[in-house]
């Protein structure tokens, strides 16, 4: 202990009082509390008042109490860490709770995780924990390392963490996150920017997505951020209005990059996925029709590969409710019927029918294990909102393409059994099944007539006996038809899809214009209002000031007539008490002066908080001090002065220095018969910054 160390007097665990240490000897210490009492402690000094050390947790509390609570609220772990290691012996996660609230911390914020925190306590170096869970602090690493996380863990992490998970925690694994944007899918990339993770760069066109790669958790944040944004983007925001934070969050990403075509490989992803079945509602238009391609795809897949006797059991587990996916895929797109002359749609649906047909027409669709390949393909072909001449026209050009390669056959057949004797003979005339055999009637002529395909396919099953017919130029005849047809709605399909991808250009364009626009007069208002309000504040401290200085400059008057009563009580008192001593008319005088010098302070702090020197309570502050000076109040130390460190002239509330500078000055008076000067008030000085 030494003058100048800041000291506690304790009352249990809470601080009581603070103060400073102005004198010692060795039989008694001089201590200043806060308040200016003065007390003597002899030496030595009871246990409850405490040297407080630079630097520790409790002279923190001391001396920026403030600061300390900041830091408890954001990182709480640490300032337990160096509370343990303070103590020095063994303490408990409650006394450590009852030990930092007895320095004035709150700790309201993290009332119900006292618990975790311990077990952050004992993850941390040097902490120490018995079986009875007593906490130390002991030398040695620090036990049970934590295995670095990947960031893809560290984004499935995140993405599964609760809302009580502790904020440094989470802001760990965003840092981790964000360390490795670049090696993210996309779905990562939209399910960290989900999360508030910072996402500054994004590419030009997404990377090949792969969903199969993604954890559940990801795909699920990733898939309801991209609804969220999707909807945003169609809507328009109102000038004046706050934009959600949707709306936000769209604005961040770029419009170029479409987010629902992300939708279309997660729907067809060959697994059981709660995220996979909500995108289905996310889908619609062109995508929605996209995804049914691609689950069409997969079914497709799954007979040519999985054909055989024995069923693949990864196979069987995914069958199921990846079926359930695609009817309700399904239902959506073909719910909303189309205008008329909507050729995309149109081709979708030629498209379906037809890969549903060739799936029915499959031979292998008859096994127990393409049951629900079988239950898709006839889910597809009796859908009512297929038009039932697409569903007929291509039963016919499927019975169509069976007969001509019934043909084929026949015609290999005929040429081996010429080559090679003791083949069997292939028939020439090639034949549908005799359950889908049916004589057409008047009608279905007129049809034929007029060049129309179902008639065409139904009349493939009759024995072709005139000689002047040949049904496979026909057949290619047809098919150059189809083709042609295929092809001016391939040509129309993507004119119409220039046109719309023009279109949404224009329109994304026009949309960022509007939010600039929007933003630009949104700051403007906010800085009206803001400069509206520094003004009135302004004007409100210039109107305090100017009043505090009408005051103070009454009090200045009061406190000099008063001064002047005094010097004649004193004089009177020389005159009518000569026997009183010199000792006690010193005194007296002294008691008089500290009143002006207590006045000469509150002109001093008005002088100092004036920007102008040539203000009203500078003038003020330098009028009285000349009256001062009259009497031989003096002032000592200027504003700003950096000199070295008075005991006696000093008063410092942050602790003491070598080198301090004077923030407000002190006075003195200076008597004739007066060996040194006789401090009336000290100077408020501060250390000097290293």
């Amino acid at each position: 202990m030494e003058i100048g160390s800041l000291v506690e007097q304790c009352d249990g665990n809470a601080v009581r009082r603070v103060g400073t240490v102005r004198a010692l000897n060795e039989k008694e210490v001089v201590v200043e509390w806060e308040g200016g009492e003065s007390e003597y402690l002899s030496v030595p000094v009871p246990e409850s008042v405490k040297t407080l050390v630079p630097g520790t947790i409790r002279y923190r509390a001391a001396t920026d109490l403030a600061a300390l609570q900041s830091q408890f609220e954001s990182d709480p772990v640490e300032v337990l860490v160096e509370l343990v290691r303070e103590t020095g012996k063994r303490t408990t996660i409650t006394a450590l709770r009852r030990q930092i609230e007895g320095l004035g911390v709150s700790t309201q914020k993290y009332a119900d995780e006292w618990s975790d925190l311990r077990q952050s306590l004992v993850a941390r170096p040097h902490v120490r924990q018995d079986a009875k869970k007593g906490l130390w602090w002991g030398e040695g690493k620090p036990r049970n390392p934590r295995r670095e996380l990947t960031v893809a863990e560290a984004l499935r992490k995140l993405a599964g963490a609760s809302r009580r998970v502790h904020e440094k925690t989470r802001q760990s694994l965003s840092d981790m996150v964000v360390s490795g944007l670049h090696e993210l899918s996309p779905y990562e990339r939209l399910a960290a920017h989900a999360l508030d993770v910072p996402v500054d760069e994004w590419p030009q066109q997404w990377a090949e997505p792969h969903p199969e790669r993604v954890s559940e958790e990801v795909r699920l944040v990733a898939v309801a951020h991209i609804g969220d944004v999707s909807r945003a983007r169609s809507r328009v925001v109102l000038p004046g209005t706050e934009p959600s934070r949707a709306a936000s969050k769209a604005a961040e990403i770029p419009p170029s990059l479409d987010l629902l075509p992300l939708l279309v490989p997660l729907v067809a992803m060959p697994v059981a996925s709660p995220a996979a079945d909500k995108a289905v509602s996310a889908l619609s238009g062109e995508y929605a029709r996209e995804g049914v391609r691609a689950v069409m795809g997969r079914f497709e897949q799954r007979l040519s590969t999985g054909g055989g006797s024995e069923e693949v059991p990864d196979q069987k587990d995914w069958l199921a409710p990846f079926l359930i996916r695609a009817k309700a895929l399904l239902r959506r797109t073909l719910t909303k019927q189309p205008k008329d002359g909507d050729l995309p749609w149109l081709d979708f649906a030629e498209e379906m029918v037809t890969r549903a047909w060739a799936l029915l027409a499959d031979p292998r669709i008859q096994q127990q294990s393409n049951r629900p390949v079988r239950e898709w393909a006839q889910q597809v072909v009796d859908h009512p909102a297929l038009p039932s001449e697409l569903r007929e026209a291509a039963r016919a050009a499927q019975a169509a393409a069976e007969a001509e390669t019934a043909h084929e056959v026949g015609t290999i057949g005929e040429e081996a059994t010429e080559e090679g004797p003791g083949t069997e003979p292939v028939p020439k005339t090639p034949t549908v099944p005799a359950e889908e055999t049916k004589q057409p009637d008047e009608g279905e002529e007129e049809d034929f007539e007029a060049g129309g395909v179902g008639s065409t396919a139904e009349s493939a099953d009759v024995t072709i006996t005139e000689p002047e017919r040949d049904p496979q130029a026909e057949i290619q005849a047809l098919k150059r038809l189809l083709e042609e047809e295929r092809n001016n709605a391939a040509t129309a399909r993507a004119e119409l899809e220039r046109q719309r991808r023009d279109a949404s250009v224009a329109l994304a364009e026009a949309e960022a214009t509007a939010k600039r626009l929007r933003l630009r007069i949104a700051d403007e208002e906010k800085h009206r209002a803001e400069a509206e309000t520094r003004t009135r504040a302004a004007e409100d401290a210039a109107e305090s000031a100017r009043q505090g200085l009408e005051e103070a400059e009454q009090r200045v008057e009061a406190m000099t007539r008063q001064l002047r009563r005094r010097d004649d009580e004193l004089r009177q008192s020389r005159q009518t008490a000569r026997g009183a001593s010199q000792a006690q008319l010193r005194q007296a005088r002294i008691d008089t002066l500290r009143v002006l010098a207590a006045v000469l302070t509150e002109v001093a702090d008005q002088a100092i908080h004036e920007d102008d020197e040539t203000g009203p309570a500078n003038a003020l502050y330098r009028r009285a001090l000349a009256r001062a000076a009259a009497a031989g109040v003096l002032d000592r130390g200027a504003l700003g002065e950096e000199t070295d460190y008075d005991p006696v002239m000093h008063r410092a509330p942050g602790g003491p220095a070598a080198r301090v500078v004077v923030e407000r000055p002190g006075f003195v008076w200076q008597g004739p018969r007066e060996p040194e000067p006789v401090v009336l008030e000290q100077a408020i000085v501060r250390g000097v910054e290293q």
